[in-house]
């Protein structure tokens, strides 16, 4: 993938990936090929390759930068608290709203829950940087799992709960005060 800062070069993947999710709006996303987004971004399909080995890298570049901002407005935060994480991620999720459930809406989920094993794997090892066994990579799957249904949920629910509420829940459920288990 493209990482130089060329103006043109940007402004051309900037252009494919808009193409993308406009063609996303009125056609299946099986049915956008290569040419349809070439197309519509006016630009040839070696342009399109020096950037993105498929159309799913496309959507992977949008989630990315959801995160990459993410991950910036949290590097500010020092001690990093999980409330700070499960409010940060509410609030990116509900900037990127329309984007996120087109993503769903076209069922790419597993490109969400993809690009956000990335995102808790960063996190998993500035929480805990000394954990690097076995059951760690068990405990990110976990998170992994549980955040991304939770978020797919949140933009699938007709009458969804709000931003603060969905963080409040994130927090209180990783936490361990949501679920009460009792030994008997």
């Amino acid at each position: 993938m493209y990482e130089g800062n060329n103006p043109t070069a940007l402004n051309s993947r900037e252009w494919l990936v808009n193409a993308l999710l406009s063609l996303m709006e009125e056609l299946p996303y099986q049915k956008i090929t290569v040419t349809n987004i070439c197309t519509a971004a006016d630009l040839s399909r070696q342009t399109f390759y020096n950037f993105f080995d498929s159309k799913d890298d496309i959507i992977r570049f949008c989630i990315q930068q959801c995160y990459m901002e993410m991950m910036e407005n949290l590097n500010s935060k020092s001690p990093l608290h999980l409330n700070d994480i499960t409010i940060q991620l509410s609030k990116t999720f509900q900037h990127n709203q329309k984007l996120m459930k087109m993503i769903i809406h076209q069922g790419l989920e597993h490109l969400l829950e993809s690009e956000l094993e990335t995102v808790i794997h960063s996190f998993a090892k500035q929480m805990n940087p000394d954990i690097d066994n076995p059951s760690s990579e068990y405990g990110t799957a976990f998170l992994i799992g549980a955040i991304a249904h939770t978020v797919i949920y949140w933009f699938k629910d007709p009458h969804p709960i709000s931003e603060n509420e969905l963080s409040e829940l994130l927090s209180n459920i990783l936490l361990g005060n949501y679920y009460r288990i009792q030994n008997s």
